[in-house]
């Protein structure tokens, strides 16, 4: 048998054994799907459709439930030379509620239909097993209340129907064309008010996990695992000759600073090296900011991945020594966070244009990871239970609530307040604690940008920013001509070379503002192309008096205006793609926004929680190492009872900054947290491990990466090699980085052992001590 026919037996097998294990939706109700539905979205294992997709186009089906529990299903479209296809079917109940059963005698074959995915009033996927003689073949379609359906929704069909074992190009996406619809597009959703009715039910139903929990508790999930996770830690313990009962069983937590590719490989080495000494299991918690979630990242792309990390241990520095996220990858992922949501922000800029090129992530399908924090977890997980941190960037700037904010596999919110969403939910829109409109969960792209944007708060940062973009737009207008000719639009009309004139210009006279330099070639060419672009008539551009460059906030505030009045200005002839795109990112410049997503929190009215929480409908986030660069308050919060820190430290400069600050930022807020106090010679000479105690307050372990007992009289010489903003590390680099962050674990084994044999002789004494007092 040929080659090419084995492979596609093997598709067809594969495909036939993952369709065989597809379930409908659990809570289908087949009065539901009533009504009116454009078919969108087309894919089939068969042959012939390869052949036949560019000639297919969108077509309209009416599904029309009976009294027995059957599905009437009329399908039409108009064929290519005008005239109508038409089809009618009736597919019969089965005891399963979703799945239906037909014979179409057109096409002589047998039908088991599925409805595996459906939101009533937006969208229903549809995957058939079609059986004729000793041959079978299996389809997936999406169907959409209008012609028009999220990237989201269209990505997850596409998906799904590659998990079929369905080919790439077997997949399609039908032609929005008019004439192939009878009676033409309906541009409102046509639903019934039974439907409707339905629907709502359907979506109150649940509310529950879109409901916003303001509570000082753990989340009940995180709970249970917390429980069984303790079992793993008791038995770790035992294989040290630790022994003591559960409830003096010590809480440990483990926290990564940030540090970019400094702090994701430092953080690397250094659980490697904690599974090395059988230290791992007795983590409970794992905690990172900015370049340590990086890692924490990698790590959990792998189930278990605390059982078999020196796999995972290759396969990350495989990665990192390789090549980039190609820039057509990248620029992909850019446009679908573009169009996919609400909100765009310079973090979406910053994932798919940077931290790619740091993270390099990929996988085989997607090219660029795009799994979230939800599907990256399951309950019976047998690693640490990780937190991603962050801050809210107004609650810093205005001290006016708290601004730790965490994500966890199930809830994000902020750890002192005590107000929290489900994590998939984050970004949707709520009023009042109820979400009025969902949004796609963040991704792990998405949620590492977010978490390592150290840049969205610097202001000698903002031109390293504007000449990015400058970079960016300049690898982007070589293709403009190429996507608009292939989106079937004239590059001229408007003229694409004058759009890029204008946004070169004003990125450039940003910089030349921020060097102190005059501005006034480049104003004049801009106002000039503009005015050609208006066909000889003035555009109105913000202009109060003249530049002042000797007052930097008063040049600053005039920029601002200045660059989003452009904007405005090029709104009017470029709104579509690319275009778009290209303004935005010059709107979130001029207003410096980063991190931006609904408020979780607006309009709600709890005593429990800070006012200035409450009114706004947007928050800004950003890094949490830009207000203490370990996350110490994510573990301090009092439910998770943490009796042991172990703080690794792979901060740029000061080793002692984060355990200091950290310290007087406890104290300040009334919160438990031993006293730092710091040798002065060892600022300049720092020791591999210090332990920092005291009554009724967590002991905290605190390693700084470059020391004088793995650096030798090299320490600067070792912070010079690994900058925190440089290009990425060598396979050599990440090797050796690794190395030293290893010796500081496998060093202080007999250390460690002691600190947590006296916490849990503590605990005893204080069991004992509570027993005799009552």
């Amino acid at each position: 048998m040929p080659t090419t026919m084995l492979g596609l037996l093997g598709v067809l097998l594969c495909a036939l054994a993952v369709s065989s294990g597809v379930t409908p939706q659990p809570d289908f109700k087949i009065k539901s799907v009533a009504g009116k539905w454009y078919l969108i979205g087309f894919a089939t294992s068969a042959e012939w459709f390869v052949t036949c997709k560019a000639d297919m186009k969108m077509g309209v089906a009416m599904l029309t439930p009976t009294d027995e529990g059957h599905l009437e299903m009329a399908y039409s479209s108009l064929n290519p030379d005008g005239t109508s296809w038409r089809i009618n079917q009736l597919a019969k109940k089965t005891n399963i509620p979703g799945k239906f059963s037909y014979r179409s005698e057109r096409w002589k074959n047998d039908n088991d239909m599925r409805f595996v995915d459906v939101k009533c009033d937006e969208f229903a996927l549809i995957h058939t097993v079609k059986t004729k003689a000793d041959s079978t073949t299996v389809v997936s379609k999406l169907y959409g209340r209008t012609p028009h359906l999220s990237q989201v929704v269209l990505d997850k069909f596409t998906a799904f129907s590659r998990k079929q074992g369905i080919l790439p190009e077997n997949i399609a996406i039908l032609s929005k064309n008019a004439m192939s619809i009878p009676g033409g597009f309906t541009p409102e959703k046509v639903v019934t008010p039974e439907v409707e009715k339905i629907c709502l039910e359907m979506n109150a139903s649940k509310l529950q996990e879109s409901e916003v929990r303001i509570k000082h508790s753990l989340n009940k999930n995180e709970e249970e695992f917390i429980f069984r996770r303790r079992n793993t830690v008791q038995q770790c313990l035992q294989k040290h000759r630790i022994h003591c009962s559960l409830d003096n069983l010590p809480n440990i937590a483990l926290l990564g600073s940030g540090g970019g590719e400094r702090a994701m490989v430092g953080l690397l080495g250094s659980l490697v090296q904690l599974h090395e000494v059988e230290f791992l299991d007795s983590i409970l918690y794992l905690s990172g900011v900015s370049g340590s979630t990086w890692c924490m990242a990698s790590l959990y792309q792998e189930p278990d991945w605390s059982t078999k990390l020196e796999t995972v241990k290759d396969k990350i520095i495989q990665r990192l020594s390789g090549p980039k996220v190609s820039w057509t990858d990248a620029f992909a992922k850019l446009k679908k966070y573009y169009y996919e949501k609400d909100i765009f922000s310079l973090t979406d800029f910053w994932a798919a244009m940077v931290v790619t090129t740091f993270v390099k992530e990929k996988c085989v399908l997607f090219k660029i990871d795009e799994h979230t924090l939800t599907e990256q977890w399951n309950q019976q997980n047998k690693d640490p239970f990780p937190i991603y941190t962050v801050i809210d960037k107004r609650s810093k700037q205005k001290k006016e609530a708290d601004p730790w904010f965490e994500f966890t596999p199930y809830e994000a919110g902020y750890s002192h307040t005590g107000a929290f969403v489900g994590v998939s939910n984050f970004s949707s829109q709520f009023q009042n604690g109820s979400r009025l409109k969902e949004q796609p969960e963040i991704d792990m792209l998405y949620l590492q940008a977010l978490c390592g944007s150290a840049l969205a708060d610097g202001e000698e940062i903002v031109k390293f920013i504007w000449q990015m973009i400058k970079d960016f737009y300049q690898r982007l207008f070589t293709q403009i001509r190429k996507m608009l000719q292939e989106m079937g639009k004239d590059p001229d009309s408007p003229p694409a070379d004058k759009f890029y004139q204008v946004v070169s210009d004003l990125v450039d006279m940003n910089l030349y503002v921020l060097d102190g330099k005059d501005p006034s070639a480049l104003d004049e060419s801009i106002r000039r192309t503009l005015t050609d672009l208006a066909g000889g008539k003035d555009q109105l551009i913000f202009q109060v008096g003249e530049l002042n460059l000797t007052d930097k906030e008063a040049a600053k505030l005039y920029m601002e205006q200045y660059t989003v009045d452009v904007h405005n200005s090029l709104s009017k002839w470029f709104s579509f793609w690319p275009y778009d795109l290209c303004l935005s990112i010059i709107s979130c410049m001029a207003q410096w926004i980063w991190g931006r997503k609904y408020n979780f929190l607006h309009n709600m009215t709890d005593e429990a929680v800070p006012a200035p929480l409450l009114e706004s409908e947007m928050r800004d986030f950003e890094d949490a190492g830009l207000l203490l660069n370990s996350p110490y308050f994510s573990v301090l919060r009092k439910e998770r009872n943490i009796h042991l820190i172990i703080s690794l430290d792979f901060s740029d400069g000061d080793p002692f900054m984060t355990v200091t600050k950290a310290a007087e930022m406890c104290k300040k807020l009334n919160i438990s947290f031993p006293e730092v106090i710091i040798p002065s010679e060892d600022f300049e000479k720092p020791k591999d491990f210090y332990v920092f105690k005291g009554q009724n307050v967590p002991t905290v372990i605190h390693i700084p990466l470059f020391n004088v007992v793995n650096c030798g009289d090299k320490i600067e010489e070792c912070r010079s090699k690994y900058k925190t903003f440089q290009g990425s590390y060598s396979a050599e680099m990440i090797t050796d980085l690794m190395d030293k962050a290893g010796k500081n674990i496998a060093n202080n084994k007999e250390n460690l052992e002691k600190v947590i044999r006296e916490i849990i002789e503590k605990k005893k004494f204080n069991t004992v001590l509570t027993h005799k007092l009552q």
